[in-house]
C-alpha cells in the first residue's frame, strides 16, 4: 500500500445525496460535487484537480456517478418536461421523470436518456443507481418515489416497476421507497425497502424485477439503511430500529425516542443468521441520514453513520465503527468542531489503506452557512484534527421476519435528452484544520505529554504538560494497530496511570485525543 495520509476539506459548492465517490486508477476521486449541474474530480490530498459543468435547464444535477468502465460513468438525475401533469392551488406542475446518463472520468456528459413510467403519477425523483455486470443499469426512486428501472447497456428499459405514491396529487399506493438496489454474483438483485408500518423491508428480486421473496423486520419502525453483499447467501444489513420521530428540528424528541443503529446478517432466503444494536447514549443516531457499510481492507466491516443532537432531530457528528465479522465493535472514531455540525454522504475504501467520507458542514465556512466536506482517514480511522471520543455499547437483537406482497404498474417509455457544456468559477476549498470564521482559532495539535515508567513491569505514568480539558481520552494500541482499550480522562488532571502488564511483552502505543487534536507516544513492556 501506498503511504497513507489524512486530510480534513471543506468545499464551498453543491451536491446530492448519496454523494457517490469513485477512486480512479490514479488514485483521483471523482464525486458530483458542482456549482450547478456537473463534477468535481479531487487528488490525493482532497483538493481540486478539475471541475466540468453541463447545462439544460430542465436536467437536474446528478444524483449518483457510477463507475462501468475505466473511463465510462453512469449518473442518475432528473428531467423536467415543459407542460402540465397536476396542479397544486394556483400552480401547474410539470411533470418529472428519472433520467441517467453518461460520462466520462472528467464529468464530460456523452449520453443522457429520461424515462415516462406508465404508472399515472406525475412526479418521480430517482436516489440512486445500480451499474449490473452486463453494463445495464438498475435506476430507483428516493423517498416517498416507489419505483425501479432496469435497462439495457444501450439505456433502453427492460422492465419498470412503479408501486404507486404521487408526490403531487397525494395518491398513495404503497407509501415508501427503495433505499438500495444491489446486483447479487448470481444475477438476483437485493433491495432494501423502507415503507410505513412495515418496518425494514428487504426483498430478492430475479434479473426481471419479479419477487422471489419479500420480507420485513423489526416493525412497525425500523429503517433499513444500507447492504453489503458477501455472496448470493450472505447479506450484511444496516439500518435504525427506529425512523425520526419529528422532522421539525425545533421540536424536542419524545423521552421515549432512543434508536439504536442495527447490523444484521441473513442468509439468502433472508434469515436472520445474527442482530447487533448499538447505542450511542447519550446521543441518539440521526437515523435520517442513511449509514453506510463497506469491506475494510483487512476483511472485516466498516460502517459510517451519523450521530445527532441530543433531544432534537439533528445532525451532529460523523461516528466511523469499525466491527469483525460477527458485528463486534473494534473500534471508534468520530470528529467534531464545537459550533458545528455534521452529516454524512457516503464511504470509500481508498488504496492506500485509508478510509474516505464525505457529507454536509452546517455552520460559518467562509462566505457561507455550510459547506461540503471530504476527510480522508489512515488505516485506523485517524484524522489530523478535532477528533471526538462517543462511546458505543452493543445488544443482542432478535428480529423476526414476516413476508409479504407488493403490486405495481409496469412500463416505461425512453427519450433522448441533450445538454451543452458550460464553465463556473473555480470551487473554493479550504482546509477543514485550519481556517478561521468569527469564532476564535482552535488548537489543531494535540497537547504535550509524555510517558515514564513505574518501577513495576508493565506500568506507566502519563504526564501532561497542562492540566486536561474535557472530552479528553486516550487509547492503547497493539503493535498491530488493533485498540485495546479507550478511557476517558477527567478534566484537570495532570497525569494519568496506565497498567499494560496484562497484555504482556510488546510494543504499545499510547494516544490522547483532546479538542484540539491527537498526540502519541510508543512505549515497550519487557
Amino acid at each position: 500500500m501506498l503511504a497513507q495520509t489524512s486530510y480534513e476539506k471543506l468545499w464551498d459548492c453543491q451536491g446530492a445525496a448519496p454523494l457517490a465517490m469513485t477512486e480512479l486508477a490514479n488514485g483521483n476521486v471523482l464525486v458530483n460535487f458542482q456549482y450547478s449541474r456537473g463534477a468535481s474530480v479531487f487528488d490525493t490530498q482532497g483538493n481540486l484537480v478539475q471541475s466540468t459543468h453541463y447545462w439544460n435547464s430542465q436536467v437536474g444535477g446528478p444524483f449518483a456517478i457510477r463507475r462501468r468502465s475505466a473511463n465510462e460513468f453512469v449518473f442518475v438525475t432528473t428531467y423536467e418536461r415543459l407542460d402540465s401533469c397536476s396542479s397544486f392551488m394556483s400552480q401547474t406542475i410539470p411533470p418529472l421523470y428519472p433520467a441517467a446518463g453518461t460520462m466520462d472520468s472528467l464529468g464530460n456528459v456523452e449520453t443522457l436518456r429520461c424515462y415516462s413510467m406508465n404508472a399515472a403519477n406525475c412526479r418521480n425523483f430517482p436516489r440512486d443507481l445500480e451499474v449490473t455486470a452486463d453494463g445495464g443499469v438498475v435506476v430507483w426512486g428516493r423517498d416517498k418515489f416507489f419505483f425501479a428501472l432496469r435497462t439495457n447497456a444501450n439505456g433502453e428499459p427492460l422492465w419498470s416497476r412503479h408501486f404507486g405514491y404521487d408526490g403531487v396529487d397525494q395518491a398513495f399506493g404503497h407509501h415508501g421507497s427503495f433505499q438500495f438496489i444491489h446486483e447479487l454474483p448470481g444475477g438476483d438483485l437485493l433491495a432494501g425497502i423502507n415503507m410505513d408500518t412495515a418496518g425494514v423491508v428487504v426483498a430478492r428480486m430475479d434479473a426481471d424485477g419479479n419477487f422471489l421473496w419479500c420480507k420485513s423486520y423489526i416493525r412497525p419502525s425500523g429503517m433499513v439503511h444500507d447492504c453489503l453483499i458477501e455472496s448470493d447467501d450472505s447479506f450484511i444489513i444496516t439500518g435504525a430500529t427506529d425512523t425520526i420521530a419529528s422532522t421539525n428540528s425545533l421540536i424536542p424528541l419524545p423521552p421515549d425516542y432512543h434508536p439504536q443503529l442495527f447490523m444484521m446478517k441473513l442468509d439468502g432466503g433472508g434469515e436472520v443468521q445474527w442482530c447487533k444494536g448499538y447505542d450511542s447514549t447519550p446521543n441518539i443516531w440521526y437515523s435520517r441520514r442513511a449509514s453506510r457499510i463497506v469491506r475494510a481492507h483487512d476483511g472485516n466491516y466498516m460502517v459510517l453513520s451519523n450521530l445527532g443532537v441530543q433531544g432534537y432531530n439533528l445532525e451532529y457528528r460523523p461516528l466511523l465503527l469499525k466491527t469483525d465479522l460477527n458485528g463486534d465493535t473494534l473500534w471508534t472514531r468520530s470528529v467534531g468542531r464545537n459550533g458545528y455540525r455534521h452529516s454524512i454522504g457516503d464511504l470509500l475504501p481508498y488504496s492506500d489503506g485509508g478510509y474516505i467520507y464525505n457529507g454536509v458542514i452546517i455552520g460559518d465556512v467562509g462566505p457561507s452557512s455550510g459547506a461540503y466536506y471530504i476527510f480522508k482517514t489512515d488505516s485506523l480511522g485517524h484524522l489530523p484534527c478535532y477528533e471526538r471520543w462517543h462511546p458505543i455499547t452493543i445488544t443482542d437483537l432478535f428480529p423476526v421476519d414476516s413476508s409479504f406482497t407488493l403490486t405495481s404498474t409496469d412500463g416505461a417509455m425512453m427519450y433522448e435528452v441533450t445538454v451543452t457544456d458550460t464553465t463556473y468559477a473555480p470551487i473554493v476549498v479550504y482546509d477543514g484544520c485550519t481556517f478561521t470564521t468569527g469564532m476564535p482559532p482552535s488548537i489543531v495539535k494535540g497537547r504535550t505529554m509524555s510517558i515514564r515508567p513505574n518501577p513495576n513491569t508493565g506500568r506507566f505514568t502519563i504526564a501532561f504538560q497542562d492540566p486536561l480539558m474535557a472530552e479528553t481520552y486516550y487509547s492503547v494500541y497493539d503493535a498491530l494497530g488493533k485498540l485495546l482499550y479507550q478511557r476517558p480522562l477527567a478534566p484537570g488532571k495532570t497525569t494519568e496511570e496506565v497498567d499494560l502488564s496484562r497484555f504482556g511483552a510488546g510494543t504499545y502505543v499510547i494516544r490522547c485525543t483532546d479538542p484540539g487534536g491527537v498526540s502519541y507516544e510508543r512505549v515497550v513492556v519487557e
